[in-house]
């Protein structure tokens, strides 16, 4: 399977594309590894002003475009400077390859799991589903209660956690990455519903369960990040049963925060992943944002609209869909949905998030 190509869409917002195009250039330009700690403080910054910039109720484009054109300037200065003698030599070898993909990604996921406080791990995700779904007008305890439930790419099983703490009969966490469920298992000896909870190792793109085994598939925020969109969403189907349940997570179109992290990960891709995450935890940010950044900077991603999710989804035998179109404030697709100043060219669809049945023939 093709690797996700990255190609930051400045058709939407042609000043922010532009401005997002020079920054890559004065970027590209600093090939010398010594240059890495200036490039990981830009990316870094330009992350975080977008939480800022976002929050305002102002036209967001034209700040999009001084900031990045502001960070391009920056890195050309430093380029013009002449200080670096290009004694490091930038190489290939932090380069995604599609033999080296799932690695990476699980990698990537399972260190970042690792170092999530138990108050972020357990506390946090069970709230947070709690929030999500109720103002859905879903009560997630009838949703889980007494079901089997597949959390298809667990990571490191929060999510998992919060399932069983709701009442599922039994939560198996299916995920590629060994250090992340290793984590989640010794996570689960800390709870009392821990014995509800099955870690496994396995592939979304090859779901090791029998056809209509589970009553439920949760798959929060994966499928985007694998070479099988699609193939993903057919083993979902294959192993729910009749009448059962998929909530499916991805990212839709996602306006000028699609732009923001596509542009950060081309600017990012060449420094390794490791050194920006210890980068990340000496500027003292916490571990539920630490996981957020290395997600939206290093996790690849392929963006698919509203209206081919929802095709894909009936293709696979999916019916009765229903968007969820409320979440906690800190979720894009919340502020998209009250209608939030500018919120829609921040973050165009956001995110999408489905209940669906699979179908009963």
């Amino acid at each position: 399977m093709p690797l996700p190509q990255i190609t930051p869409n400045d058709t939407l917002h042609p000043s922010a594309g532009k401005a997002a195009q020079r920054f890559l250039e004065a970027n590209n330009r600093l090939k010398d590894q010594s240059y890495w700690p200036v490039r990981m403080f830009t990316a870094c910054n330009l992350f975080l002003w977008h939480l800022e910039a976002f929050a305002k109720d102002e036209e967001p484009v034209q700040l999009f475009a001084d900031e990045f054109n502001r960070a391009a300037g920056l890195l050309d200065s430093i380029a013009a400077s002449g200080i670096c003698r290009n004694q490091f030599p930038s190489n290939d070898v932090n380069q995604l390859t599609e033999d080296r993909f799932e690695d990476t990604v699980s990698g990537l996921f399972s260190d970042i799991w690792v170092g999530m406080t138990d108050e972020d791990y357990f506390d946090q995700s069970y709230e947070f589903t709690r929030e999500r779904l109720t103002k859905n007008g879903i009560d997630p305890e009838k949703l889980f209660g007494d079901k089997v439930v597949v959390d298809a790419g667990c990571g490191g099983g929060k999510f998992s956690a919060a399932i069983a703490r709701f009442g599922a009969s039994k939560v198996i966490g299916l995920d590629i990455g060994d250090k992340g469920l290793e984590f989640a298992r010794e996570q689960s000896k800390k709870v009392p519903y821990g014995d509800r909870l099955d870690y496994r190792h396995g592939s979304l793109l090859d779901i090791p369960l029998p056809e209509a085994s589970v009553d439920m598939v949760w798959s929060n925020g994966v499928i985007h990040h694998t070479l099988g969109y699609e193939k993903c969403v057919e083993e979902f189907a294959r192993v729910i049963r009749p009448g059962g349940d998929l909530f499916l997570y991805v990212n839709g179109r996602f306006g000028l925060f699609e732009l923001l992290l596509d542009t950060l990960r081309l600017a990012m891709a060449s420094v390794p992943r490791s050194l920006f995450q210890h980068y990340l935890v000496l500027m003292g940010i916490n571990s539920g944002r630490i996981y957020w950044i290395m997600d939206c900077l290093y996790a690849p991603y392929e963006w698919k609209s509203k209206k081919e999710v929802v095709e894909m989804l009936r293709h696979n035998g999916f019916e009765d869909i229903v968007q969820l179109t409320r979440g906690v404030a800190i979720d894009q697709i919340e502020q998209v949905s009250t209608n939030l100043p500018y919120a829609e060219a921040k973050y165009g669809e956001a995110q999408l998030k489905f209940l669906a049945r699979r179908s009963a023939s």
